[in-house]
């Protein structure tokens, strides 16, 4: 946590230096806060999965999120971001072995945390990128070859770290409110189950290769921004608000 903290305070002072350039009205910097949500697709990676006979995790498995984000503007292009999701994915697989096929999933409750940085082009289109930070509150799926929901908490990690990025427009973009609408992929690079467990063992007992995640989601996201600060034209400093 202490490092996070560290690289979010370095990316603030860099940033800073390219407030130097007034915005809006003579004021450089500016405070937003969002309510977003959006829907995609989660996808489990895992190379002995995809080698064994018969078996498919499949590619289009849902996913969600909604919740708020707290952001900064410098200027009017290059801003960073803090955001808190709730939300939940699934992985679909089948499993053909003979005559008989098993068609099950696994259901993930979790909790997202981002830092964000993001630049917005002159048109209203916008790319960002940052590290995903999530949090497993739930898991549950077949436990041996029963299709049946069952806790399987203890065979994944309840921490997971993942680097996002992403890429919008703005079809609104007003002078206090933006709503914006965009595409993010995340992508996890560690494993994401638990040492010395195999959730998919009824399938595959000898699994060696990792489980990454990835998930792609499309995001609505309504803006506001609620104050400015800076340097104004006449000289002085201090933060506004807007009624």
């Amino acid at each position: 946590m202490k490092k996070i903290l560290l690289l979010i305070a370095l990316t603030l002072c860099v940033l800073q230096g390219f407030s130097q350039h007034r915005g809006r009205g003579g004021y450089v910097n500016w405070m937003t806060i969002a309510v977003k949500g959006g829907a995609g697709t989660f996808m489990m990676l895992n190379q002995d999965l995809k080698n064994t006979e018969g078996f498919t995790l499949e590619a289009f498995s849902p996913s969600f999120c909604f919740g708020g984000r707290y952001g900064i503007v410098f200027g009017n292009y290059v801003g960073v971001s803090f955001e808190y999701l709730g939300g939940g994915f699934k992985q679909k697989f089948n499993f053909k072995e003979g005559n008989s096929t098993l068609n099950g999933n696994f259901n993930f409750g979790c909790t997202d945390m981002l830092a964000l940085l993001r630049y917005t082009g002159d048109y209203g289109f916008y790319a960002e990128v940052g590290p995903k930070f999530t949090t497993i509150k739930k898991a549950k799926g077949p436990i041996d070859n029963i299709a049946e929901d069952k806790d399987v908490d203890y065979q994944f990690k309840d921490k997971l770290t993942s680097i996002a990025f992403g890429l919008g427009f703005m079809p609104y973009n007003g002078d206090r409110v933006q709503v914006s609408l965009g595409a993010r992929a995340s992508y996890g690079f560690k494993n994401m189950v638990e040492e010395n467990q195999n959730p998919f063992d009824f399938v595959n007992p000898s699994i060696t290769t990792e489980t990454k995640q990835l998930n792609v989601q499309i995001l609505l996201e309504v803006n506001y921004f609620f104050a400015k600060f800076g340097t104004a034209n006449c000289g002085r400093h201090g933060i506004e608000f807007f009624k």
